[in-house]
């Protein structure tokens, strides 16, 4: 024990950090940074400046905090487009804890992910405040702990700034901007005409509860008045429990300099919104009150820092692809009005922008400035034009991006290089290194010839057909309604389709003739377009429930696209089910509000049986649905438990094995743990009359899952499937092998 203090020594309040990766902010994009970069091997360093993760989506500013903010490409009509990597370990998480009673945990489960990193330091509470340049690189970094005197000093390697605001790259000399373009400057249709300084607003969350007996409200003088008429169409506010995300203003003003003042003038709209639901009308709250504001407003757009390419709003409507490809998107193009609630305009919506582009990729170029070597950024502040941004701002696109600069930085001190380095060279290494901590794109193939177990042989238990004719029938879809096809895609596993079958009402008096169209598929969303390749038409009787055959005898090619194409009068419908299969996917719903996909699929079969689930899969490099065989499926008449044997043509030394489990990448926000996901298996290793049992686990949630152990060689590797967590099947779509456990 030493003795008291009696007088301050300057050095005991200065800490001293040298980190691979300093990363400054910690929502999303940096919480998925920090985590990223850690697992990958670098000493990673997280400096945020508030006392909880997650920013937006964190417990001072969403009103849950269960990562219902937490949106990108899978929220709209895309399928099987859910964002994976450390930023699903946190949504599974969040879900399995909300299943099992926990309420406004996000920001919670984030900091046990990190701390469980032995790589990750947090500095939460702490501030950067000077930034210092020597030959256009990042020397060292000042940041000052709140509540206390210590100032932390950090000679960092890599710097990303996934701070929102940008404050690091500024200070550090990287171009940004802060405004909107000019039409003329891009041709983008949703520029206003001439460039200008306003941004999207900001909001605020409050959390109201039931009182259990009427209680009254008196607003404060300072907040604002509202009528309905006042608050404009598309803010309904029946009910009150949540807030309301169009709780926004403040993109005419100064998002950086004016937050305060936004912040207040927003406290006065909480304020005047609660006493319009309270005291004028009947709006069933007479025993509700707000328990919780956010203490900070959830800003949307401030700067942008400017990188060696600026994604546009064309980039996002052609769905555009490139050759440094990171991450992804596909939510709206929507600008929000400038003045927010007091723009007397709806909040959102295709009036102000377009819904549902498709996916779109995310270019290296677009996460790193050319003016200071080692510094990348993700999040809000990429380089964007305003209206792309209204996209990418999403909070999932922001976790990919921190996820990708988070690799490219790994590879900037492996290599000492630059981030445009990397870009122009080592794309493959990258992604192989993002695909090692399941950072997947869709339709991105990656090598991987570490992966000891691609020249394995595969034997399963059982395998799925695809066969959903006698599934029970949740819905049905009528034919003729002209609101969209009605249509059925299918990767054809077989060198021919000789007939479909349909499940299908006539609710008419009368027989009624209906077509059917085999079509190769040319756009993995799009029902229109493609050539046919055969037609069939039948009559069908009155009458629920047939099994009507289509005759095609028409040739395929195995491994590609197809769909089928149903047309008829509007007295006949399709049966459709919940079965959600990977890569098998029903026409979308028309475009609506929300703009929110359908994740059922037709009840449907095709002769000769198709087999795209078999467990040969399991092996290949896809791991997700789309374009590709890439998942094992169980006979789901089979039962538990199910097997997987992957054995090596020769002995090999394995110190390593992960695991791709499906958790459905369609659901989004159900706040449960996937049905679909395994829960209980074990991984063993065979070497001849020898099984060593390499890991054991129950309770499982997660998609990804490594395990890593004292090196042996074995021959094969048996992975058995005890339950899942409520599918009928074991639905597996990797097992992968490693020599050693270190990726980088």
């Amino acid at each position: 024990m030493g003795s008291y203090y009696t007088r301050e020594n300057p050095q005991d309040l200065n800490r001293y950090y040298s980190p691979d990766i300093l990363i400054v902010g910690g929502g999303m994009a940096g919480i998925s940074a920090a985590v990223t970069a850690a697992r990958l091997g670098a000493k990673t360093l997280l400096v945020h400046n508030r006392p909880t993760l997650g920013g937006p989506a964190g417990s001072e500013c969403e009103c849950e905090s269960i990562g219902a903010l937490i949106v990108g490409g899978s929220n709209w009509t895309t399928r099987d487009a859910r964002e994976t990597g450390p930023i699903e370990d946190f949504r599974m998480t969040t879900e399995y804890l909300y299943e099992n009673g926990w309420r406004n945990h996000l920001s919670q489960v984030l900091r046990d992910v990190a701390e469980k990193e032995d790589n990750l330091t947090l500095l939460l509470n702490t501030e950067a405040y000077d930034v210092k340049v020597e030959n256009g690189r990042i020397t060292e970094i000042l940041a000052r702990t709140l509540n206390s005197d210590l100032t932390n000093r950090i000679t960092p390697k890599m710097v990303l700034d996934c701070s929102g605001d940008s404050f690091v790259a500024v200070k550090a000399g990287a171009q940004f901007r802060h405004g909107r373009e000019g039409k003329s400057e891009f041709n983008e249709s949703l520029a206003p005409d001439q460039p200008d300084t306003c941004t999207l607003g900001s909001s605020i969350y409050f959390r109201a509860v039931d009182t259990g007996h009427p209680i009254p409200f008196k607003a404060p003088d300072w907040a604002e008045k509202f009528t309905d008429k006042m608050l404009g169409p598309g803010r309904s506010h029946k009910d009150p429990r949540k807030g309301f995300w169009w709780i926004e203003c403040g993109g005419e003003m100064d998002t950086i300099c004016d937050n305060e003042v936004i912040y207040k003038r927003l406290l006065g709209v909480v304020y005047g919104v609660w006493d319009h639901i309270k005291n004028h009308g009947d709006h069933n709250a007479d025993n509700y009150a707000i328990e919780w504001i956010s203490s900070i407003p959830a800003k949307r757009e401030s700067r942008r820092i400017m990188g060696d390419y600026i994604l546009t709003q064309n980039d996002v409507e052609k769905h555009a692809v490139y050759p440094d490809g990171v991450a992804y998107s596909g939510g709206n193009l929507d600008i929000h009005p400038l003045k927010g609630i007091f723009s007397g305009n709806t909040p959102c919506g295709p009036e102000h922008g377009i819904l549902s582009p498709g996916l779109y990729q995310i270019p290296l170029r677009c996460l790193y400035t050319p003016e200071v070597e080692n510094l990348m950024m993700a999040g809000r502040n990429i380089s964007v034009t305003h209206a792309a941004l209204s996209s990418t701002r999403l909070m999932g696109t922001c976790a990919l991006c921190g996820q990708a600069v988070a690799a490219t930085a790994v590879l900037c001190c492996k290599y000492d290089e630059i981030p445009r380095t990397i870009s122009e060279k080592r794309m493959k290494e990258l992604l192989r290194l993002l695909y090692r901590v399941d950072h997947t794109l869709p339709d991105v193939a990656v090598e991987d010839p570490d992966n000891l177990c691609l020249d394995a042989k595969v034997e399963v238990s059982s395998s799925m057909v695809l066969d959903l004719i006698n599934m029970e029938c949740i819905g049905t879809e009528a034919l003729g309604t002209g609101e969209s096809p009605v249509a059925q895609s299918f990767i054809a596993t077989t060198p021919e389709i000789r007939e479909a079958v349909f499940m299908m009402n006539n609710n008419g008096a009368e027989p009624a003739e209906v077509c059917a169209e085999l079509v190769r598929q040319t756009e993995m969303y799009e029902f229109t377009k493609g050539t046919v390749i055969a037609e069939s038409k039948v009559q069908v009787a009155p009458g629920k429930g047939q099994k009507i055959k289509f005759s095609f005898n028409a040739g395929t090619e195995v491994g590609k696209r197809y769909y089928i194409r149903l047309s008829g009068p509007a007295s006949v419908e399709s049966c459709l089910n919940m079965r959600n299969l990977p890569g098998i996917w029903r026409a979308n719903l028309p475009i609506s509000w929300p703009p929110q996909g359908d994740n059922t699929n037709h009840s449907f079969k095709l002769v000769p049986e198709q087999k795209p689930f078999e467990g040969e899969n399991i092996v290949k490099s896809a791991n997700r649905g789309g374009d590709d065989l890439s998942i094992w499926i169980s006979d789901p008449k089979a039962g538990f438990p199910q097997t997987a044997q992957v054995t090596f043509p020769e002995k090999k030394t394995v110190s390593c094995v992960e695991l791709v489990f499906d958790t459905c990448l369609e659901h989004i926000n159900i706040y449960s743990s996937q049905m679909e996901c395994v829960k209980d298996y074990v991984l063993e290793g065979i070497c001849g009359d020898r099984v060593i049992v390499l890991a054991e686990e129950s309770d499982n949630y997660l998609r990804f899952r490594k395990h890593v152990f004292p090196a042996v060689e074995l021959s094969a590797l048996r992975l058995t499937v005890r339950a899942s967590r409520g599918d009928s099947s074991a639905r597996v779509y990797q097992i992968r092998a490693y020599e050693k456990a270190e990726i980088c």
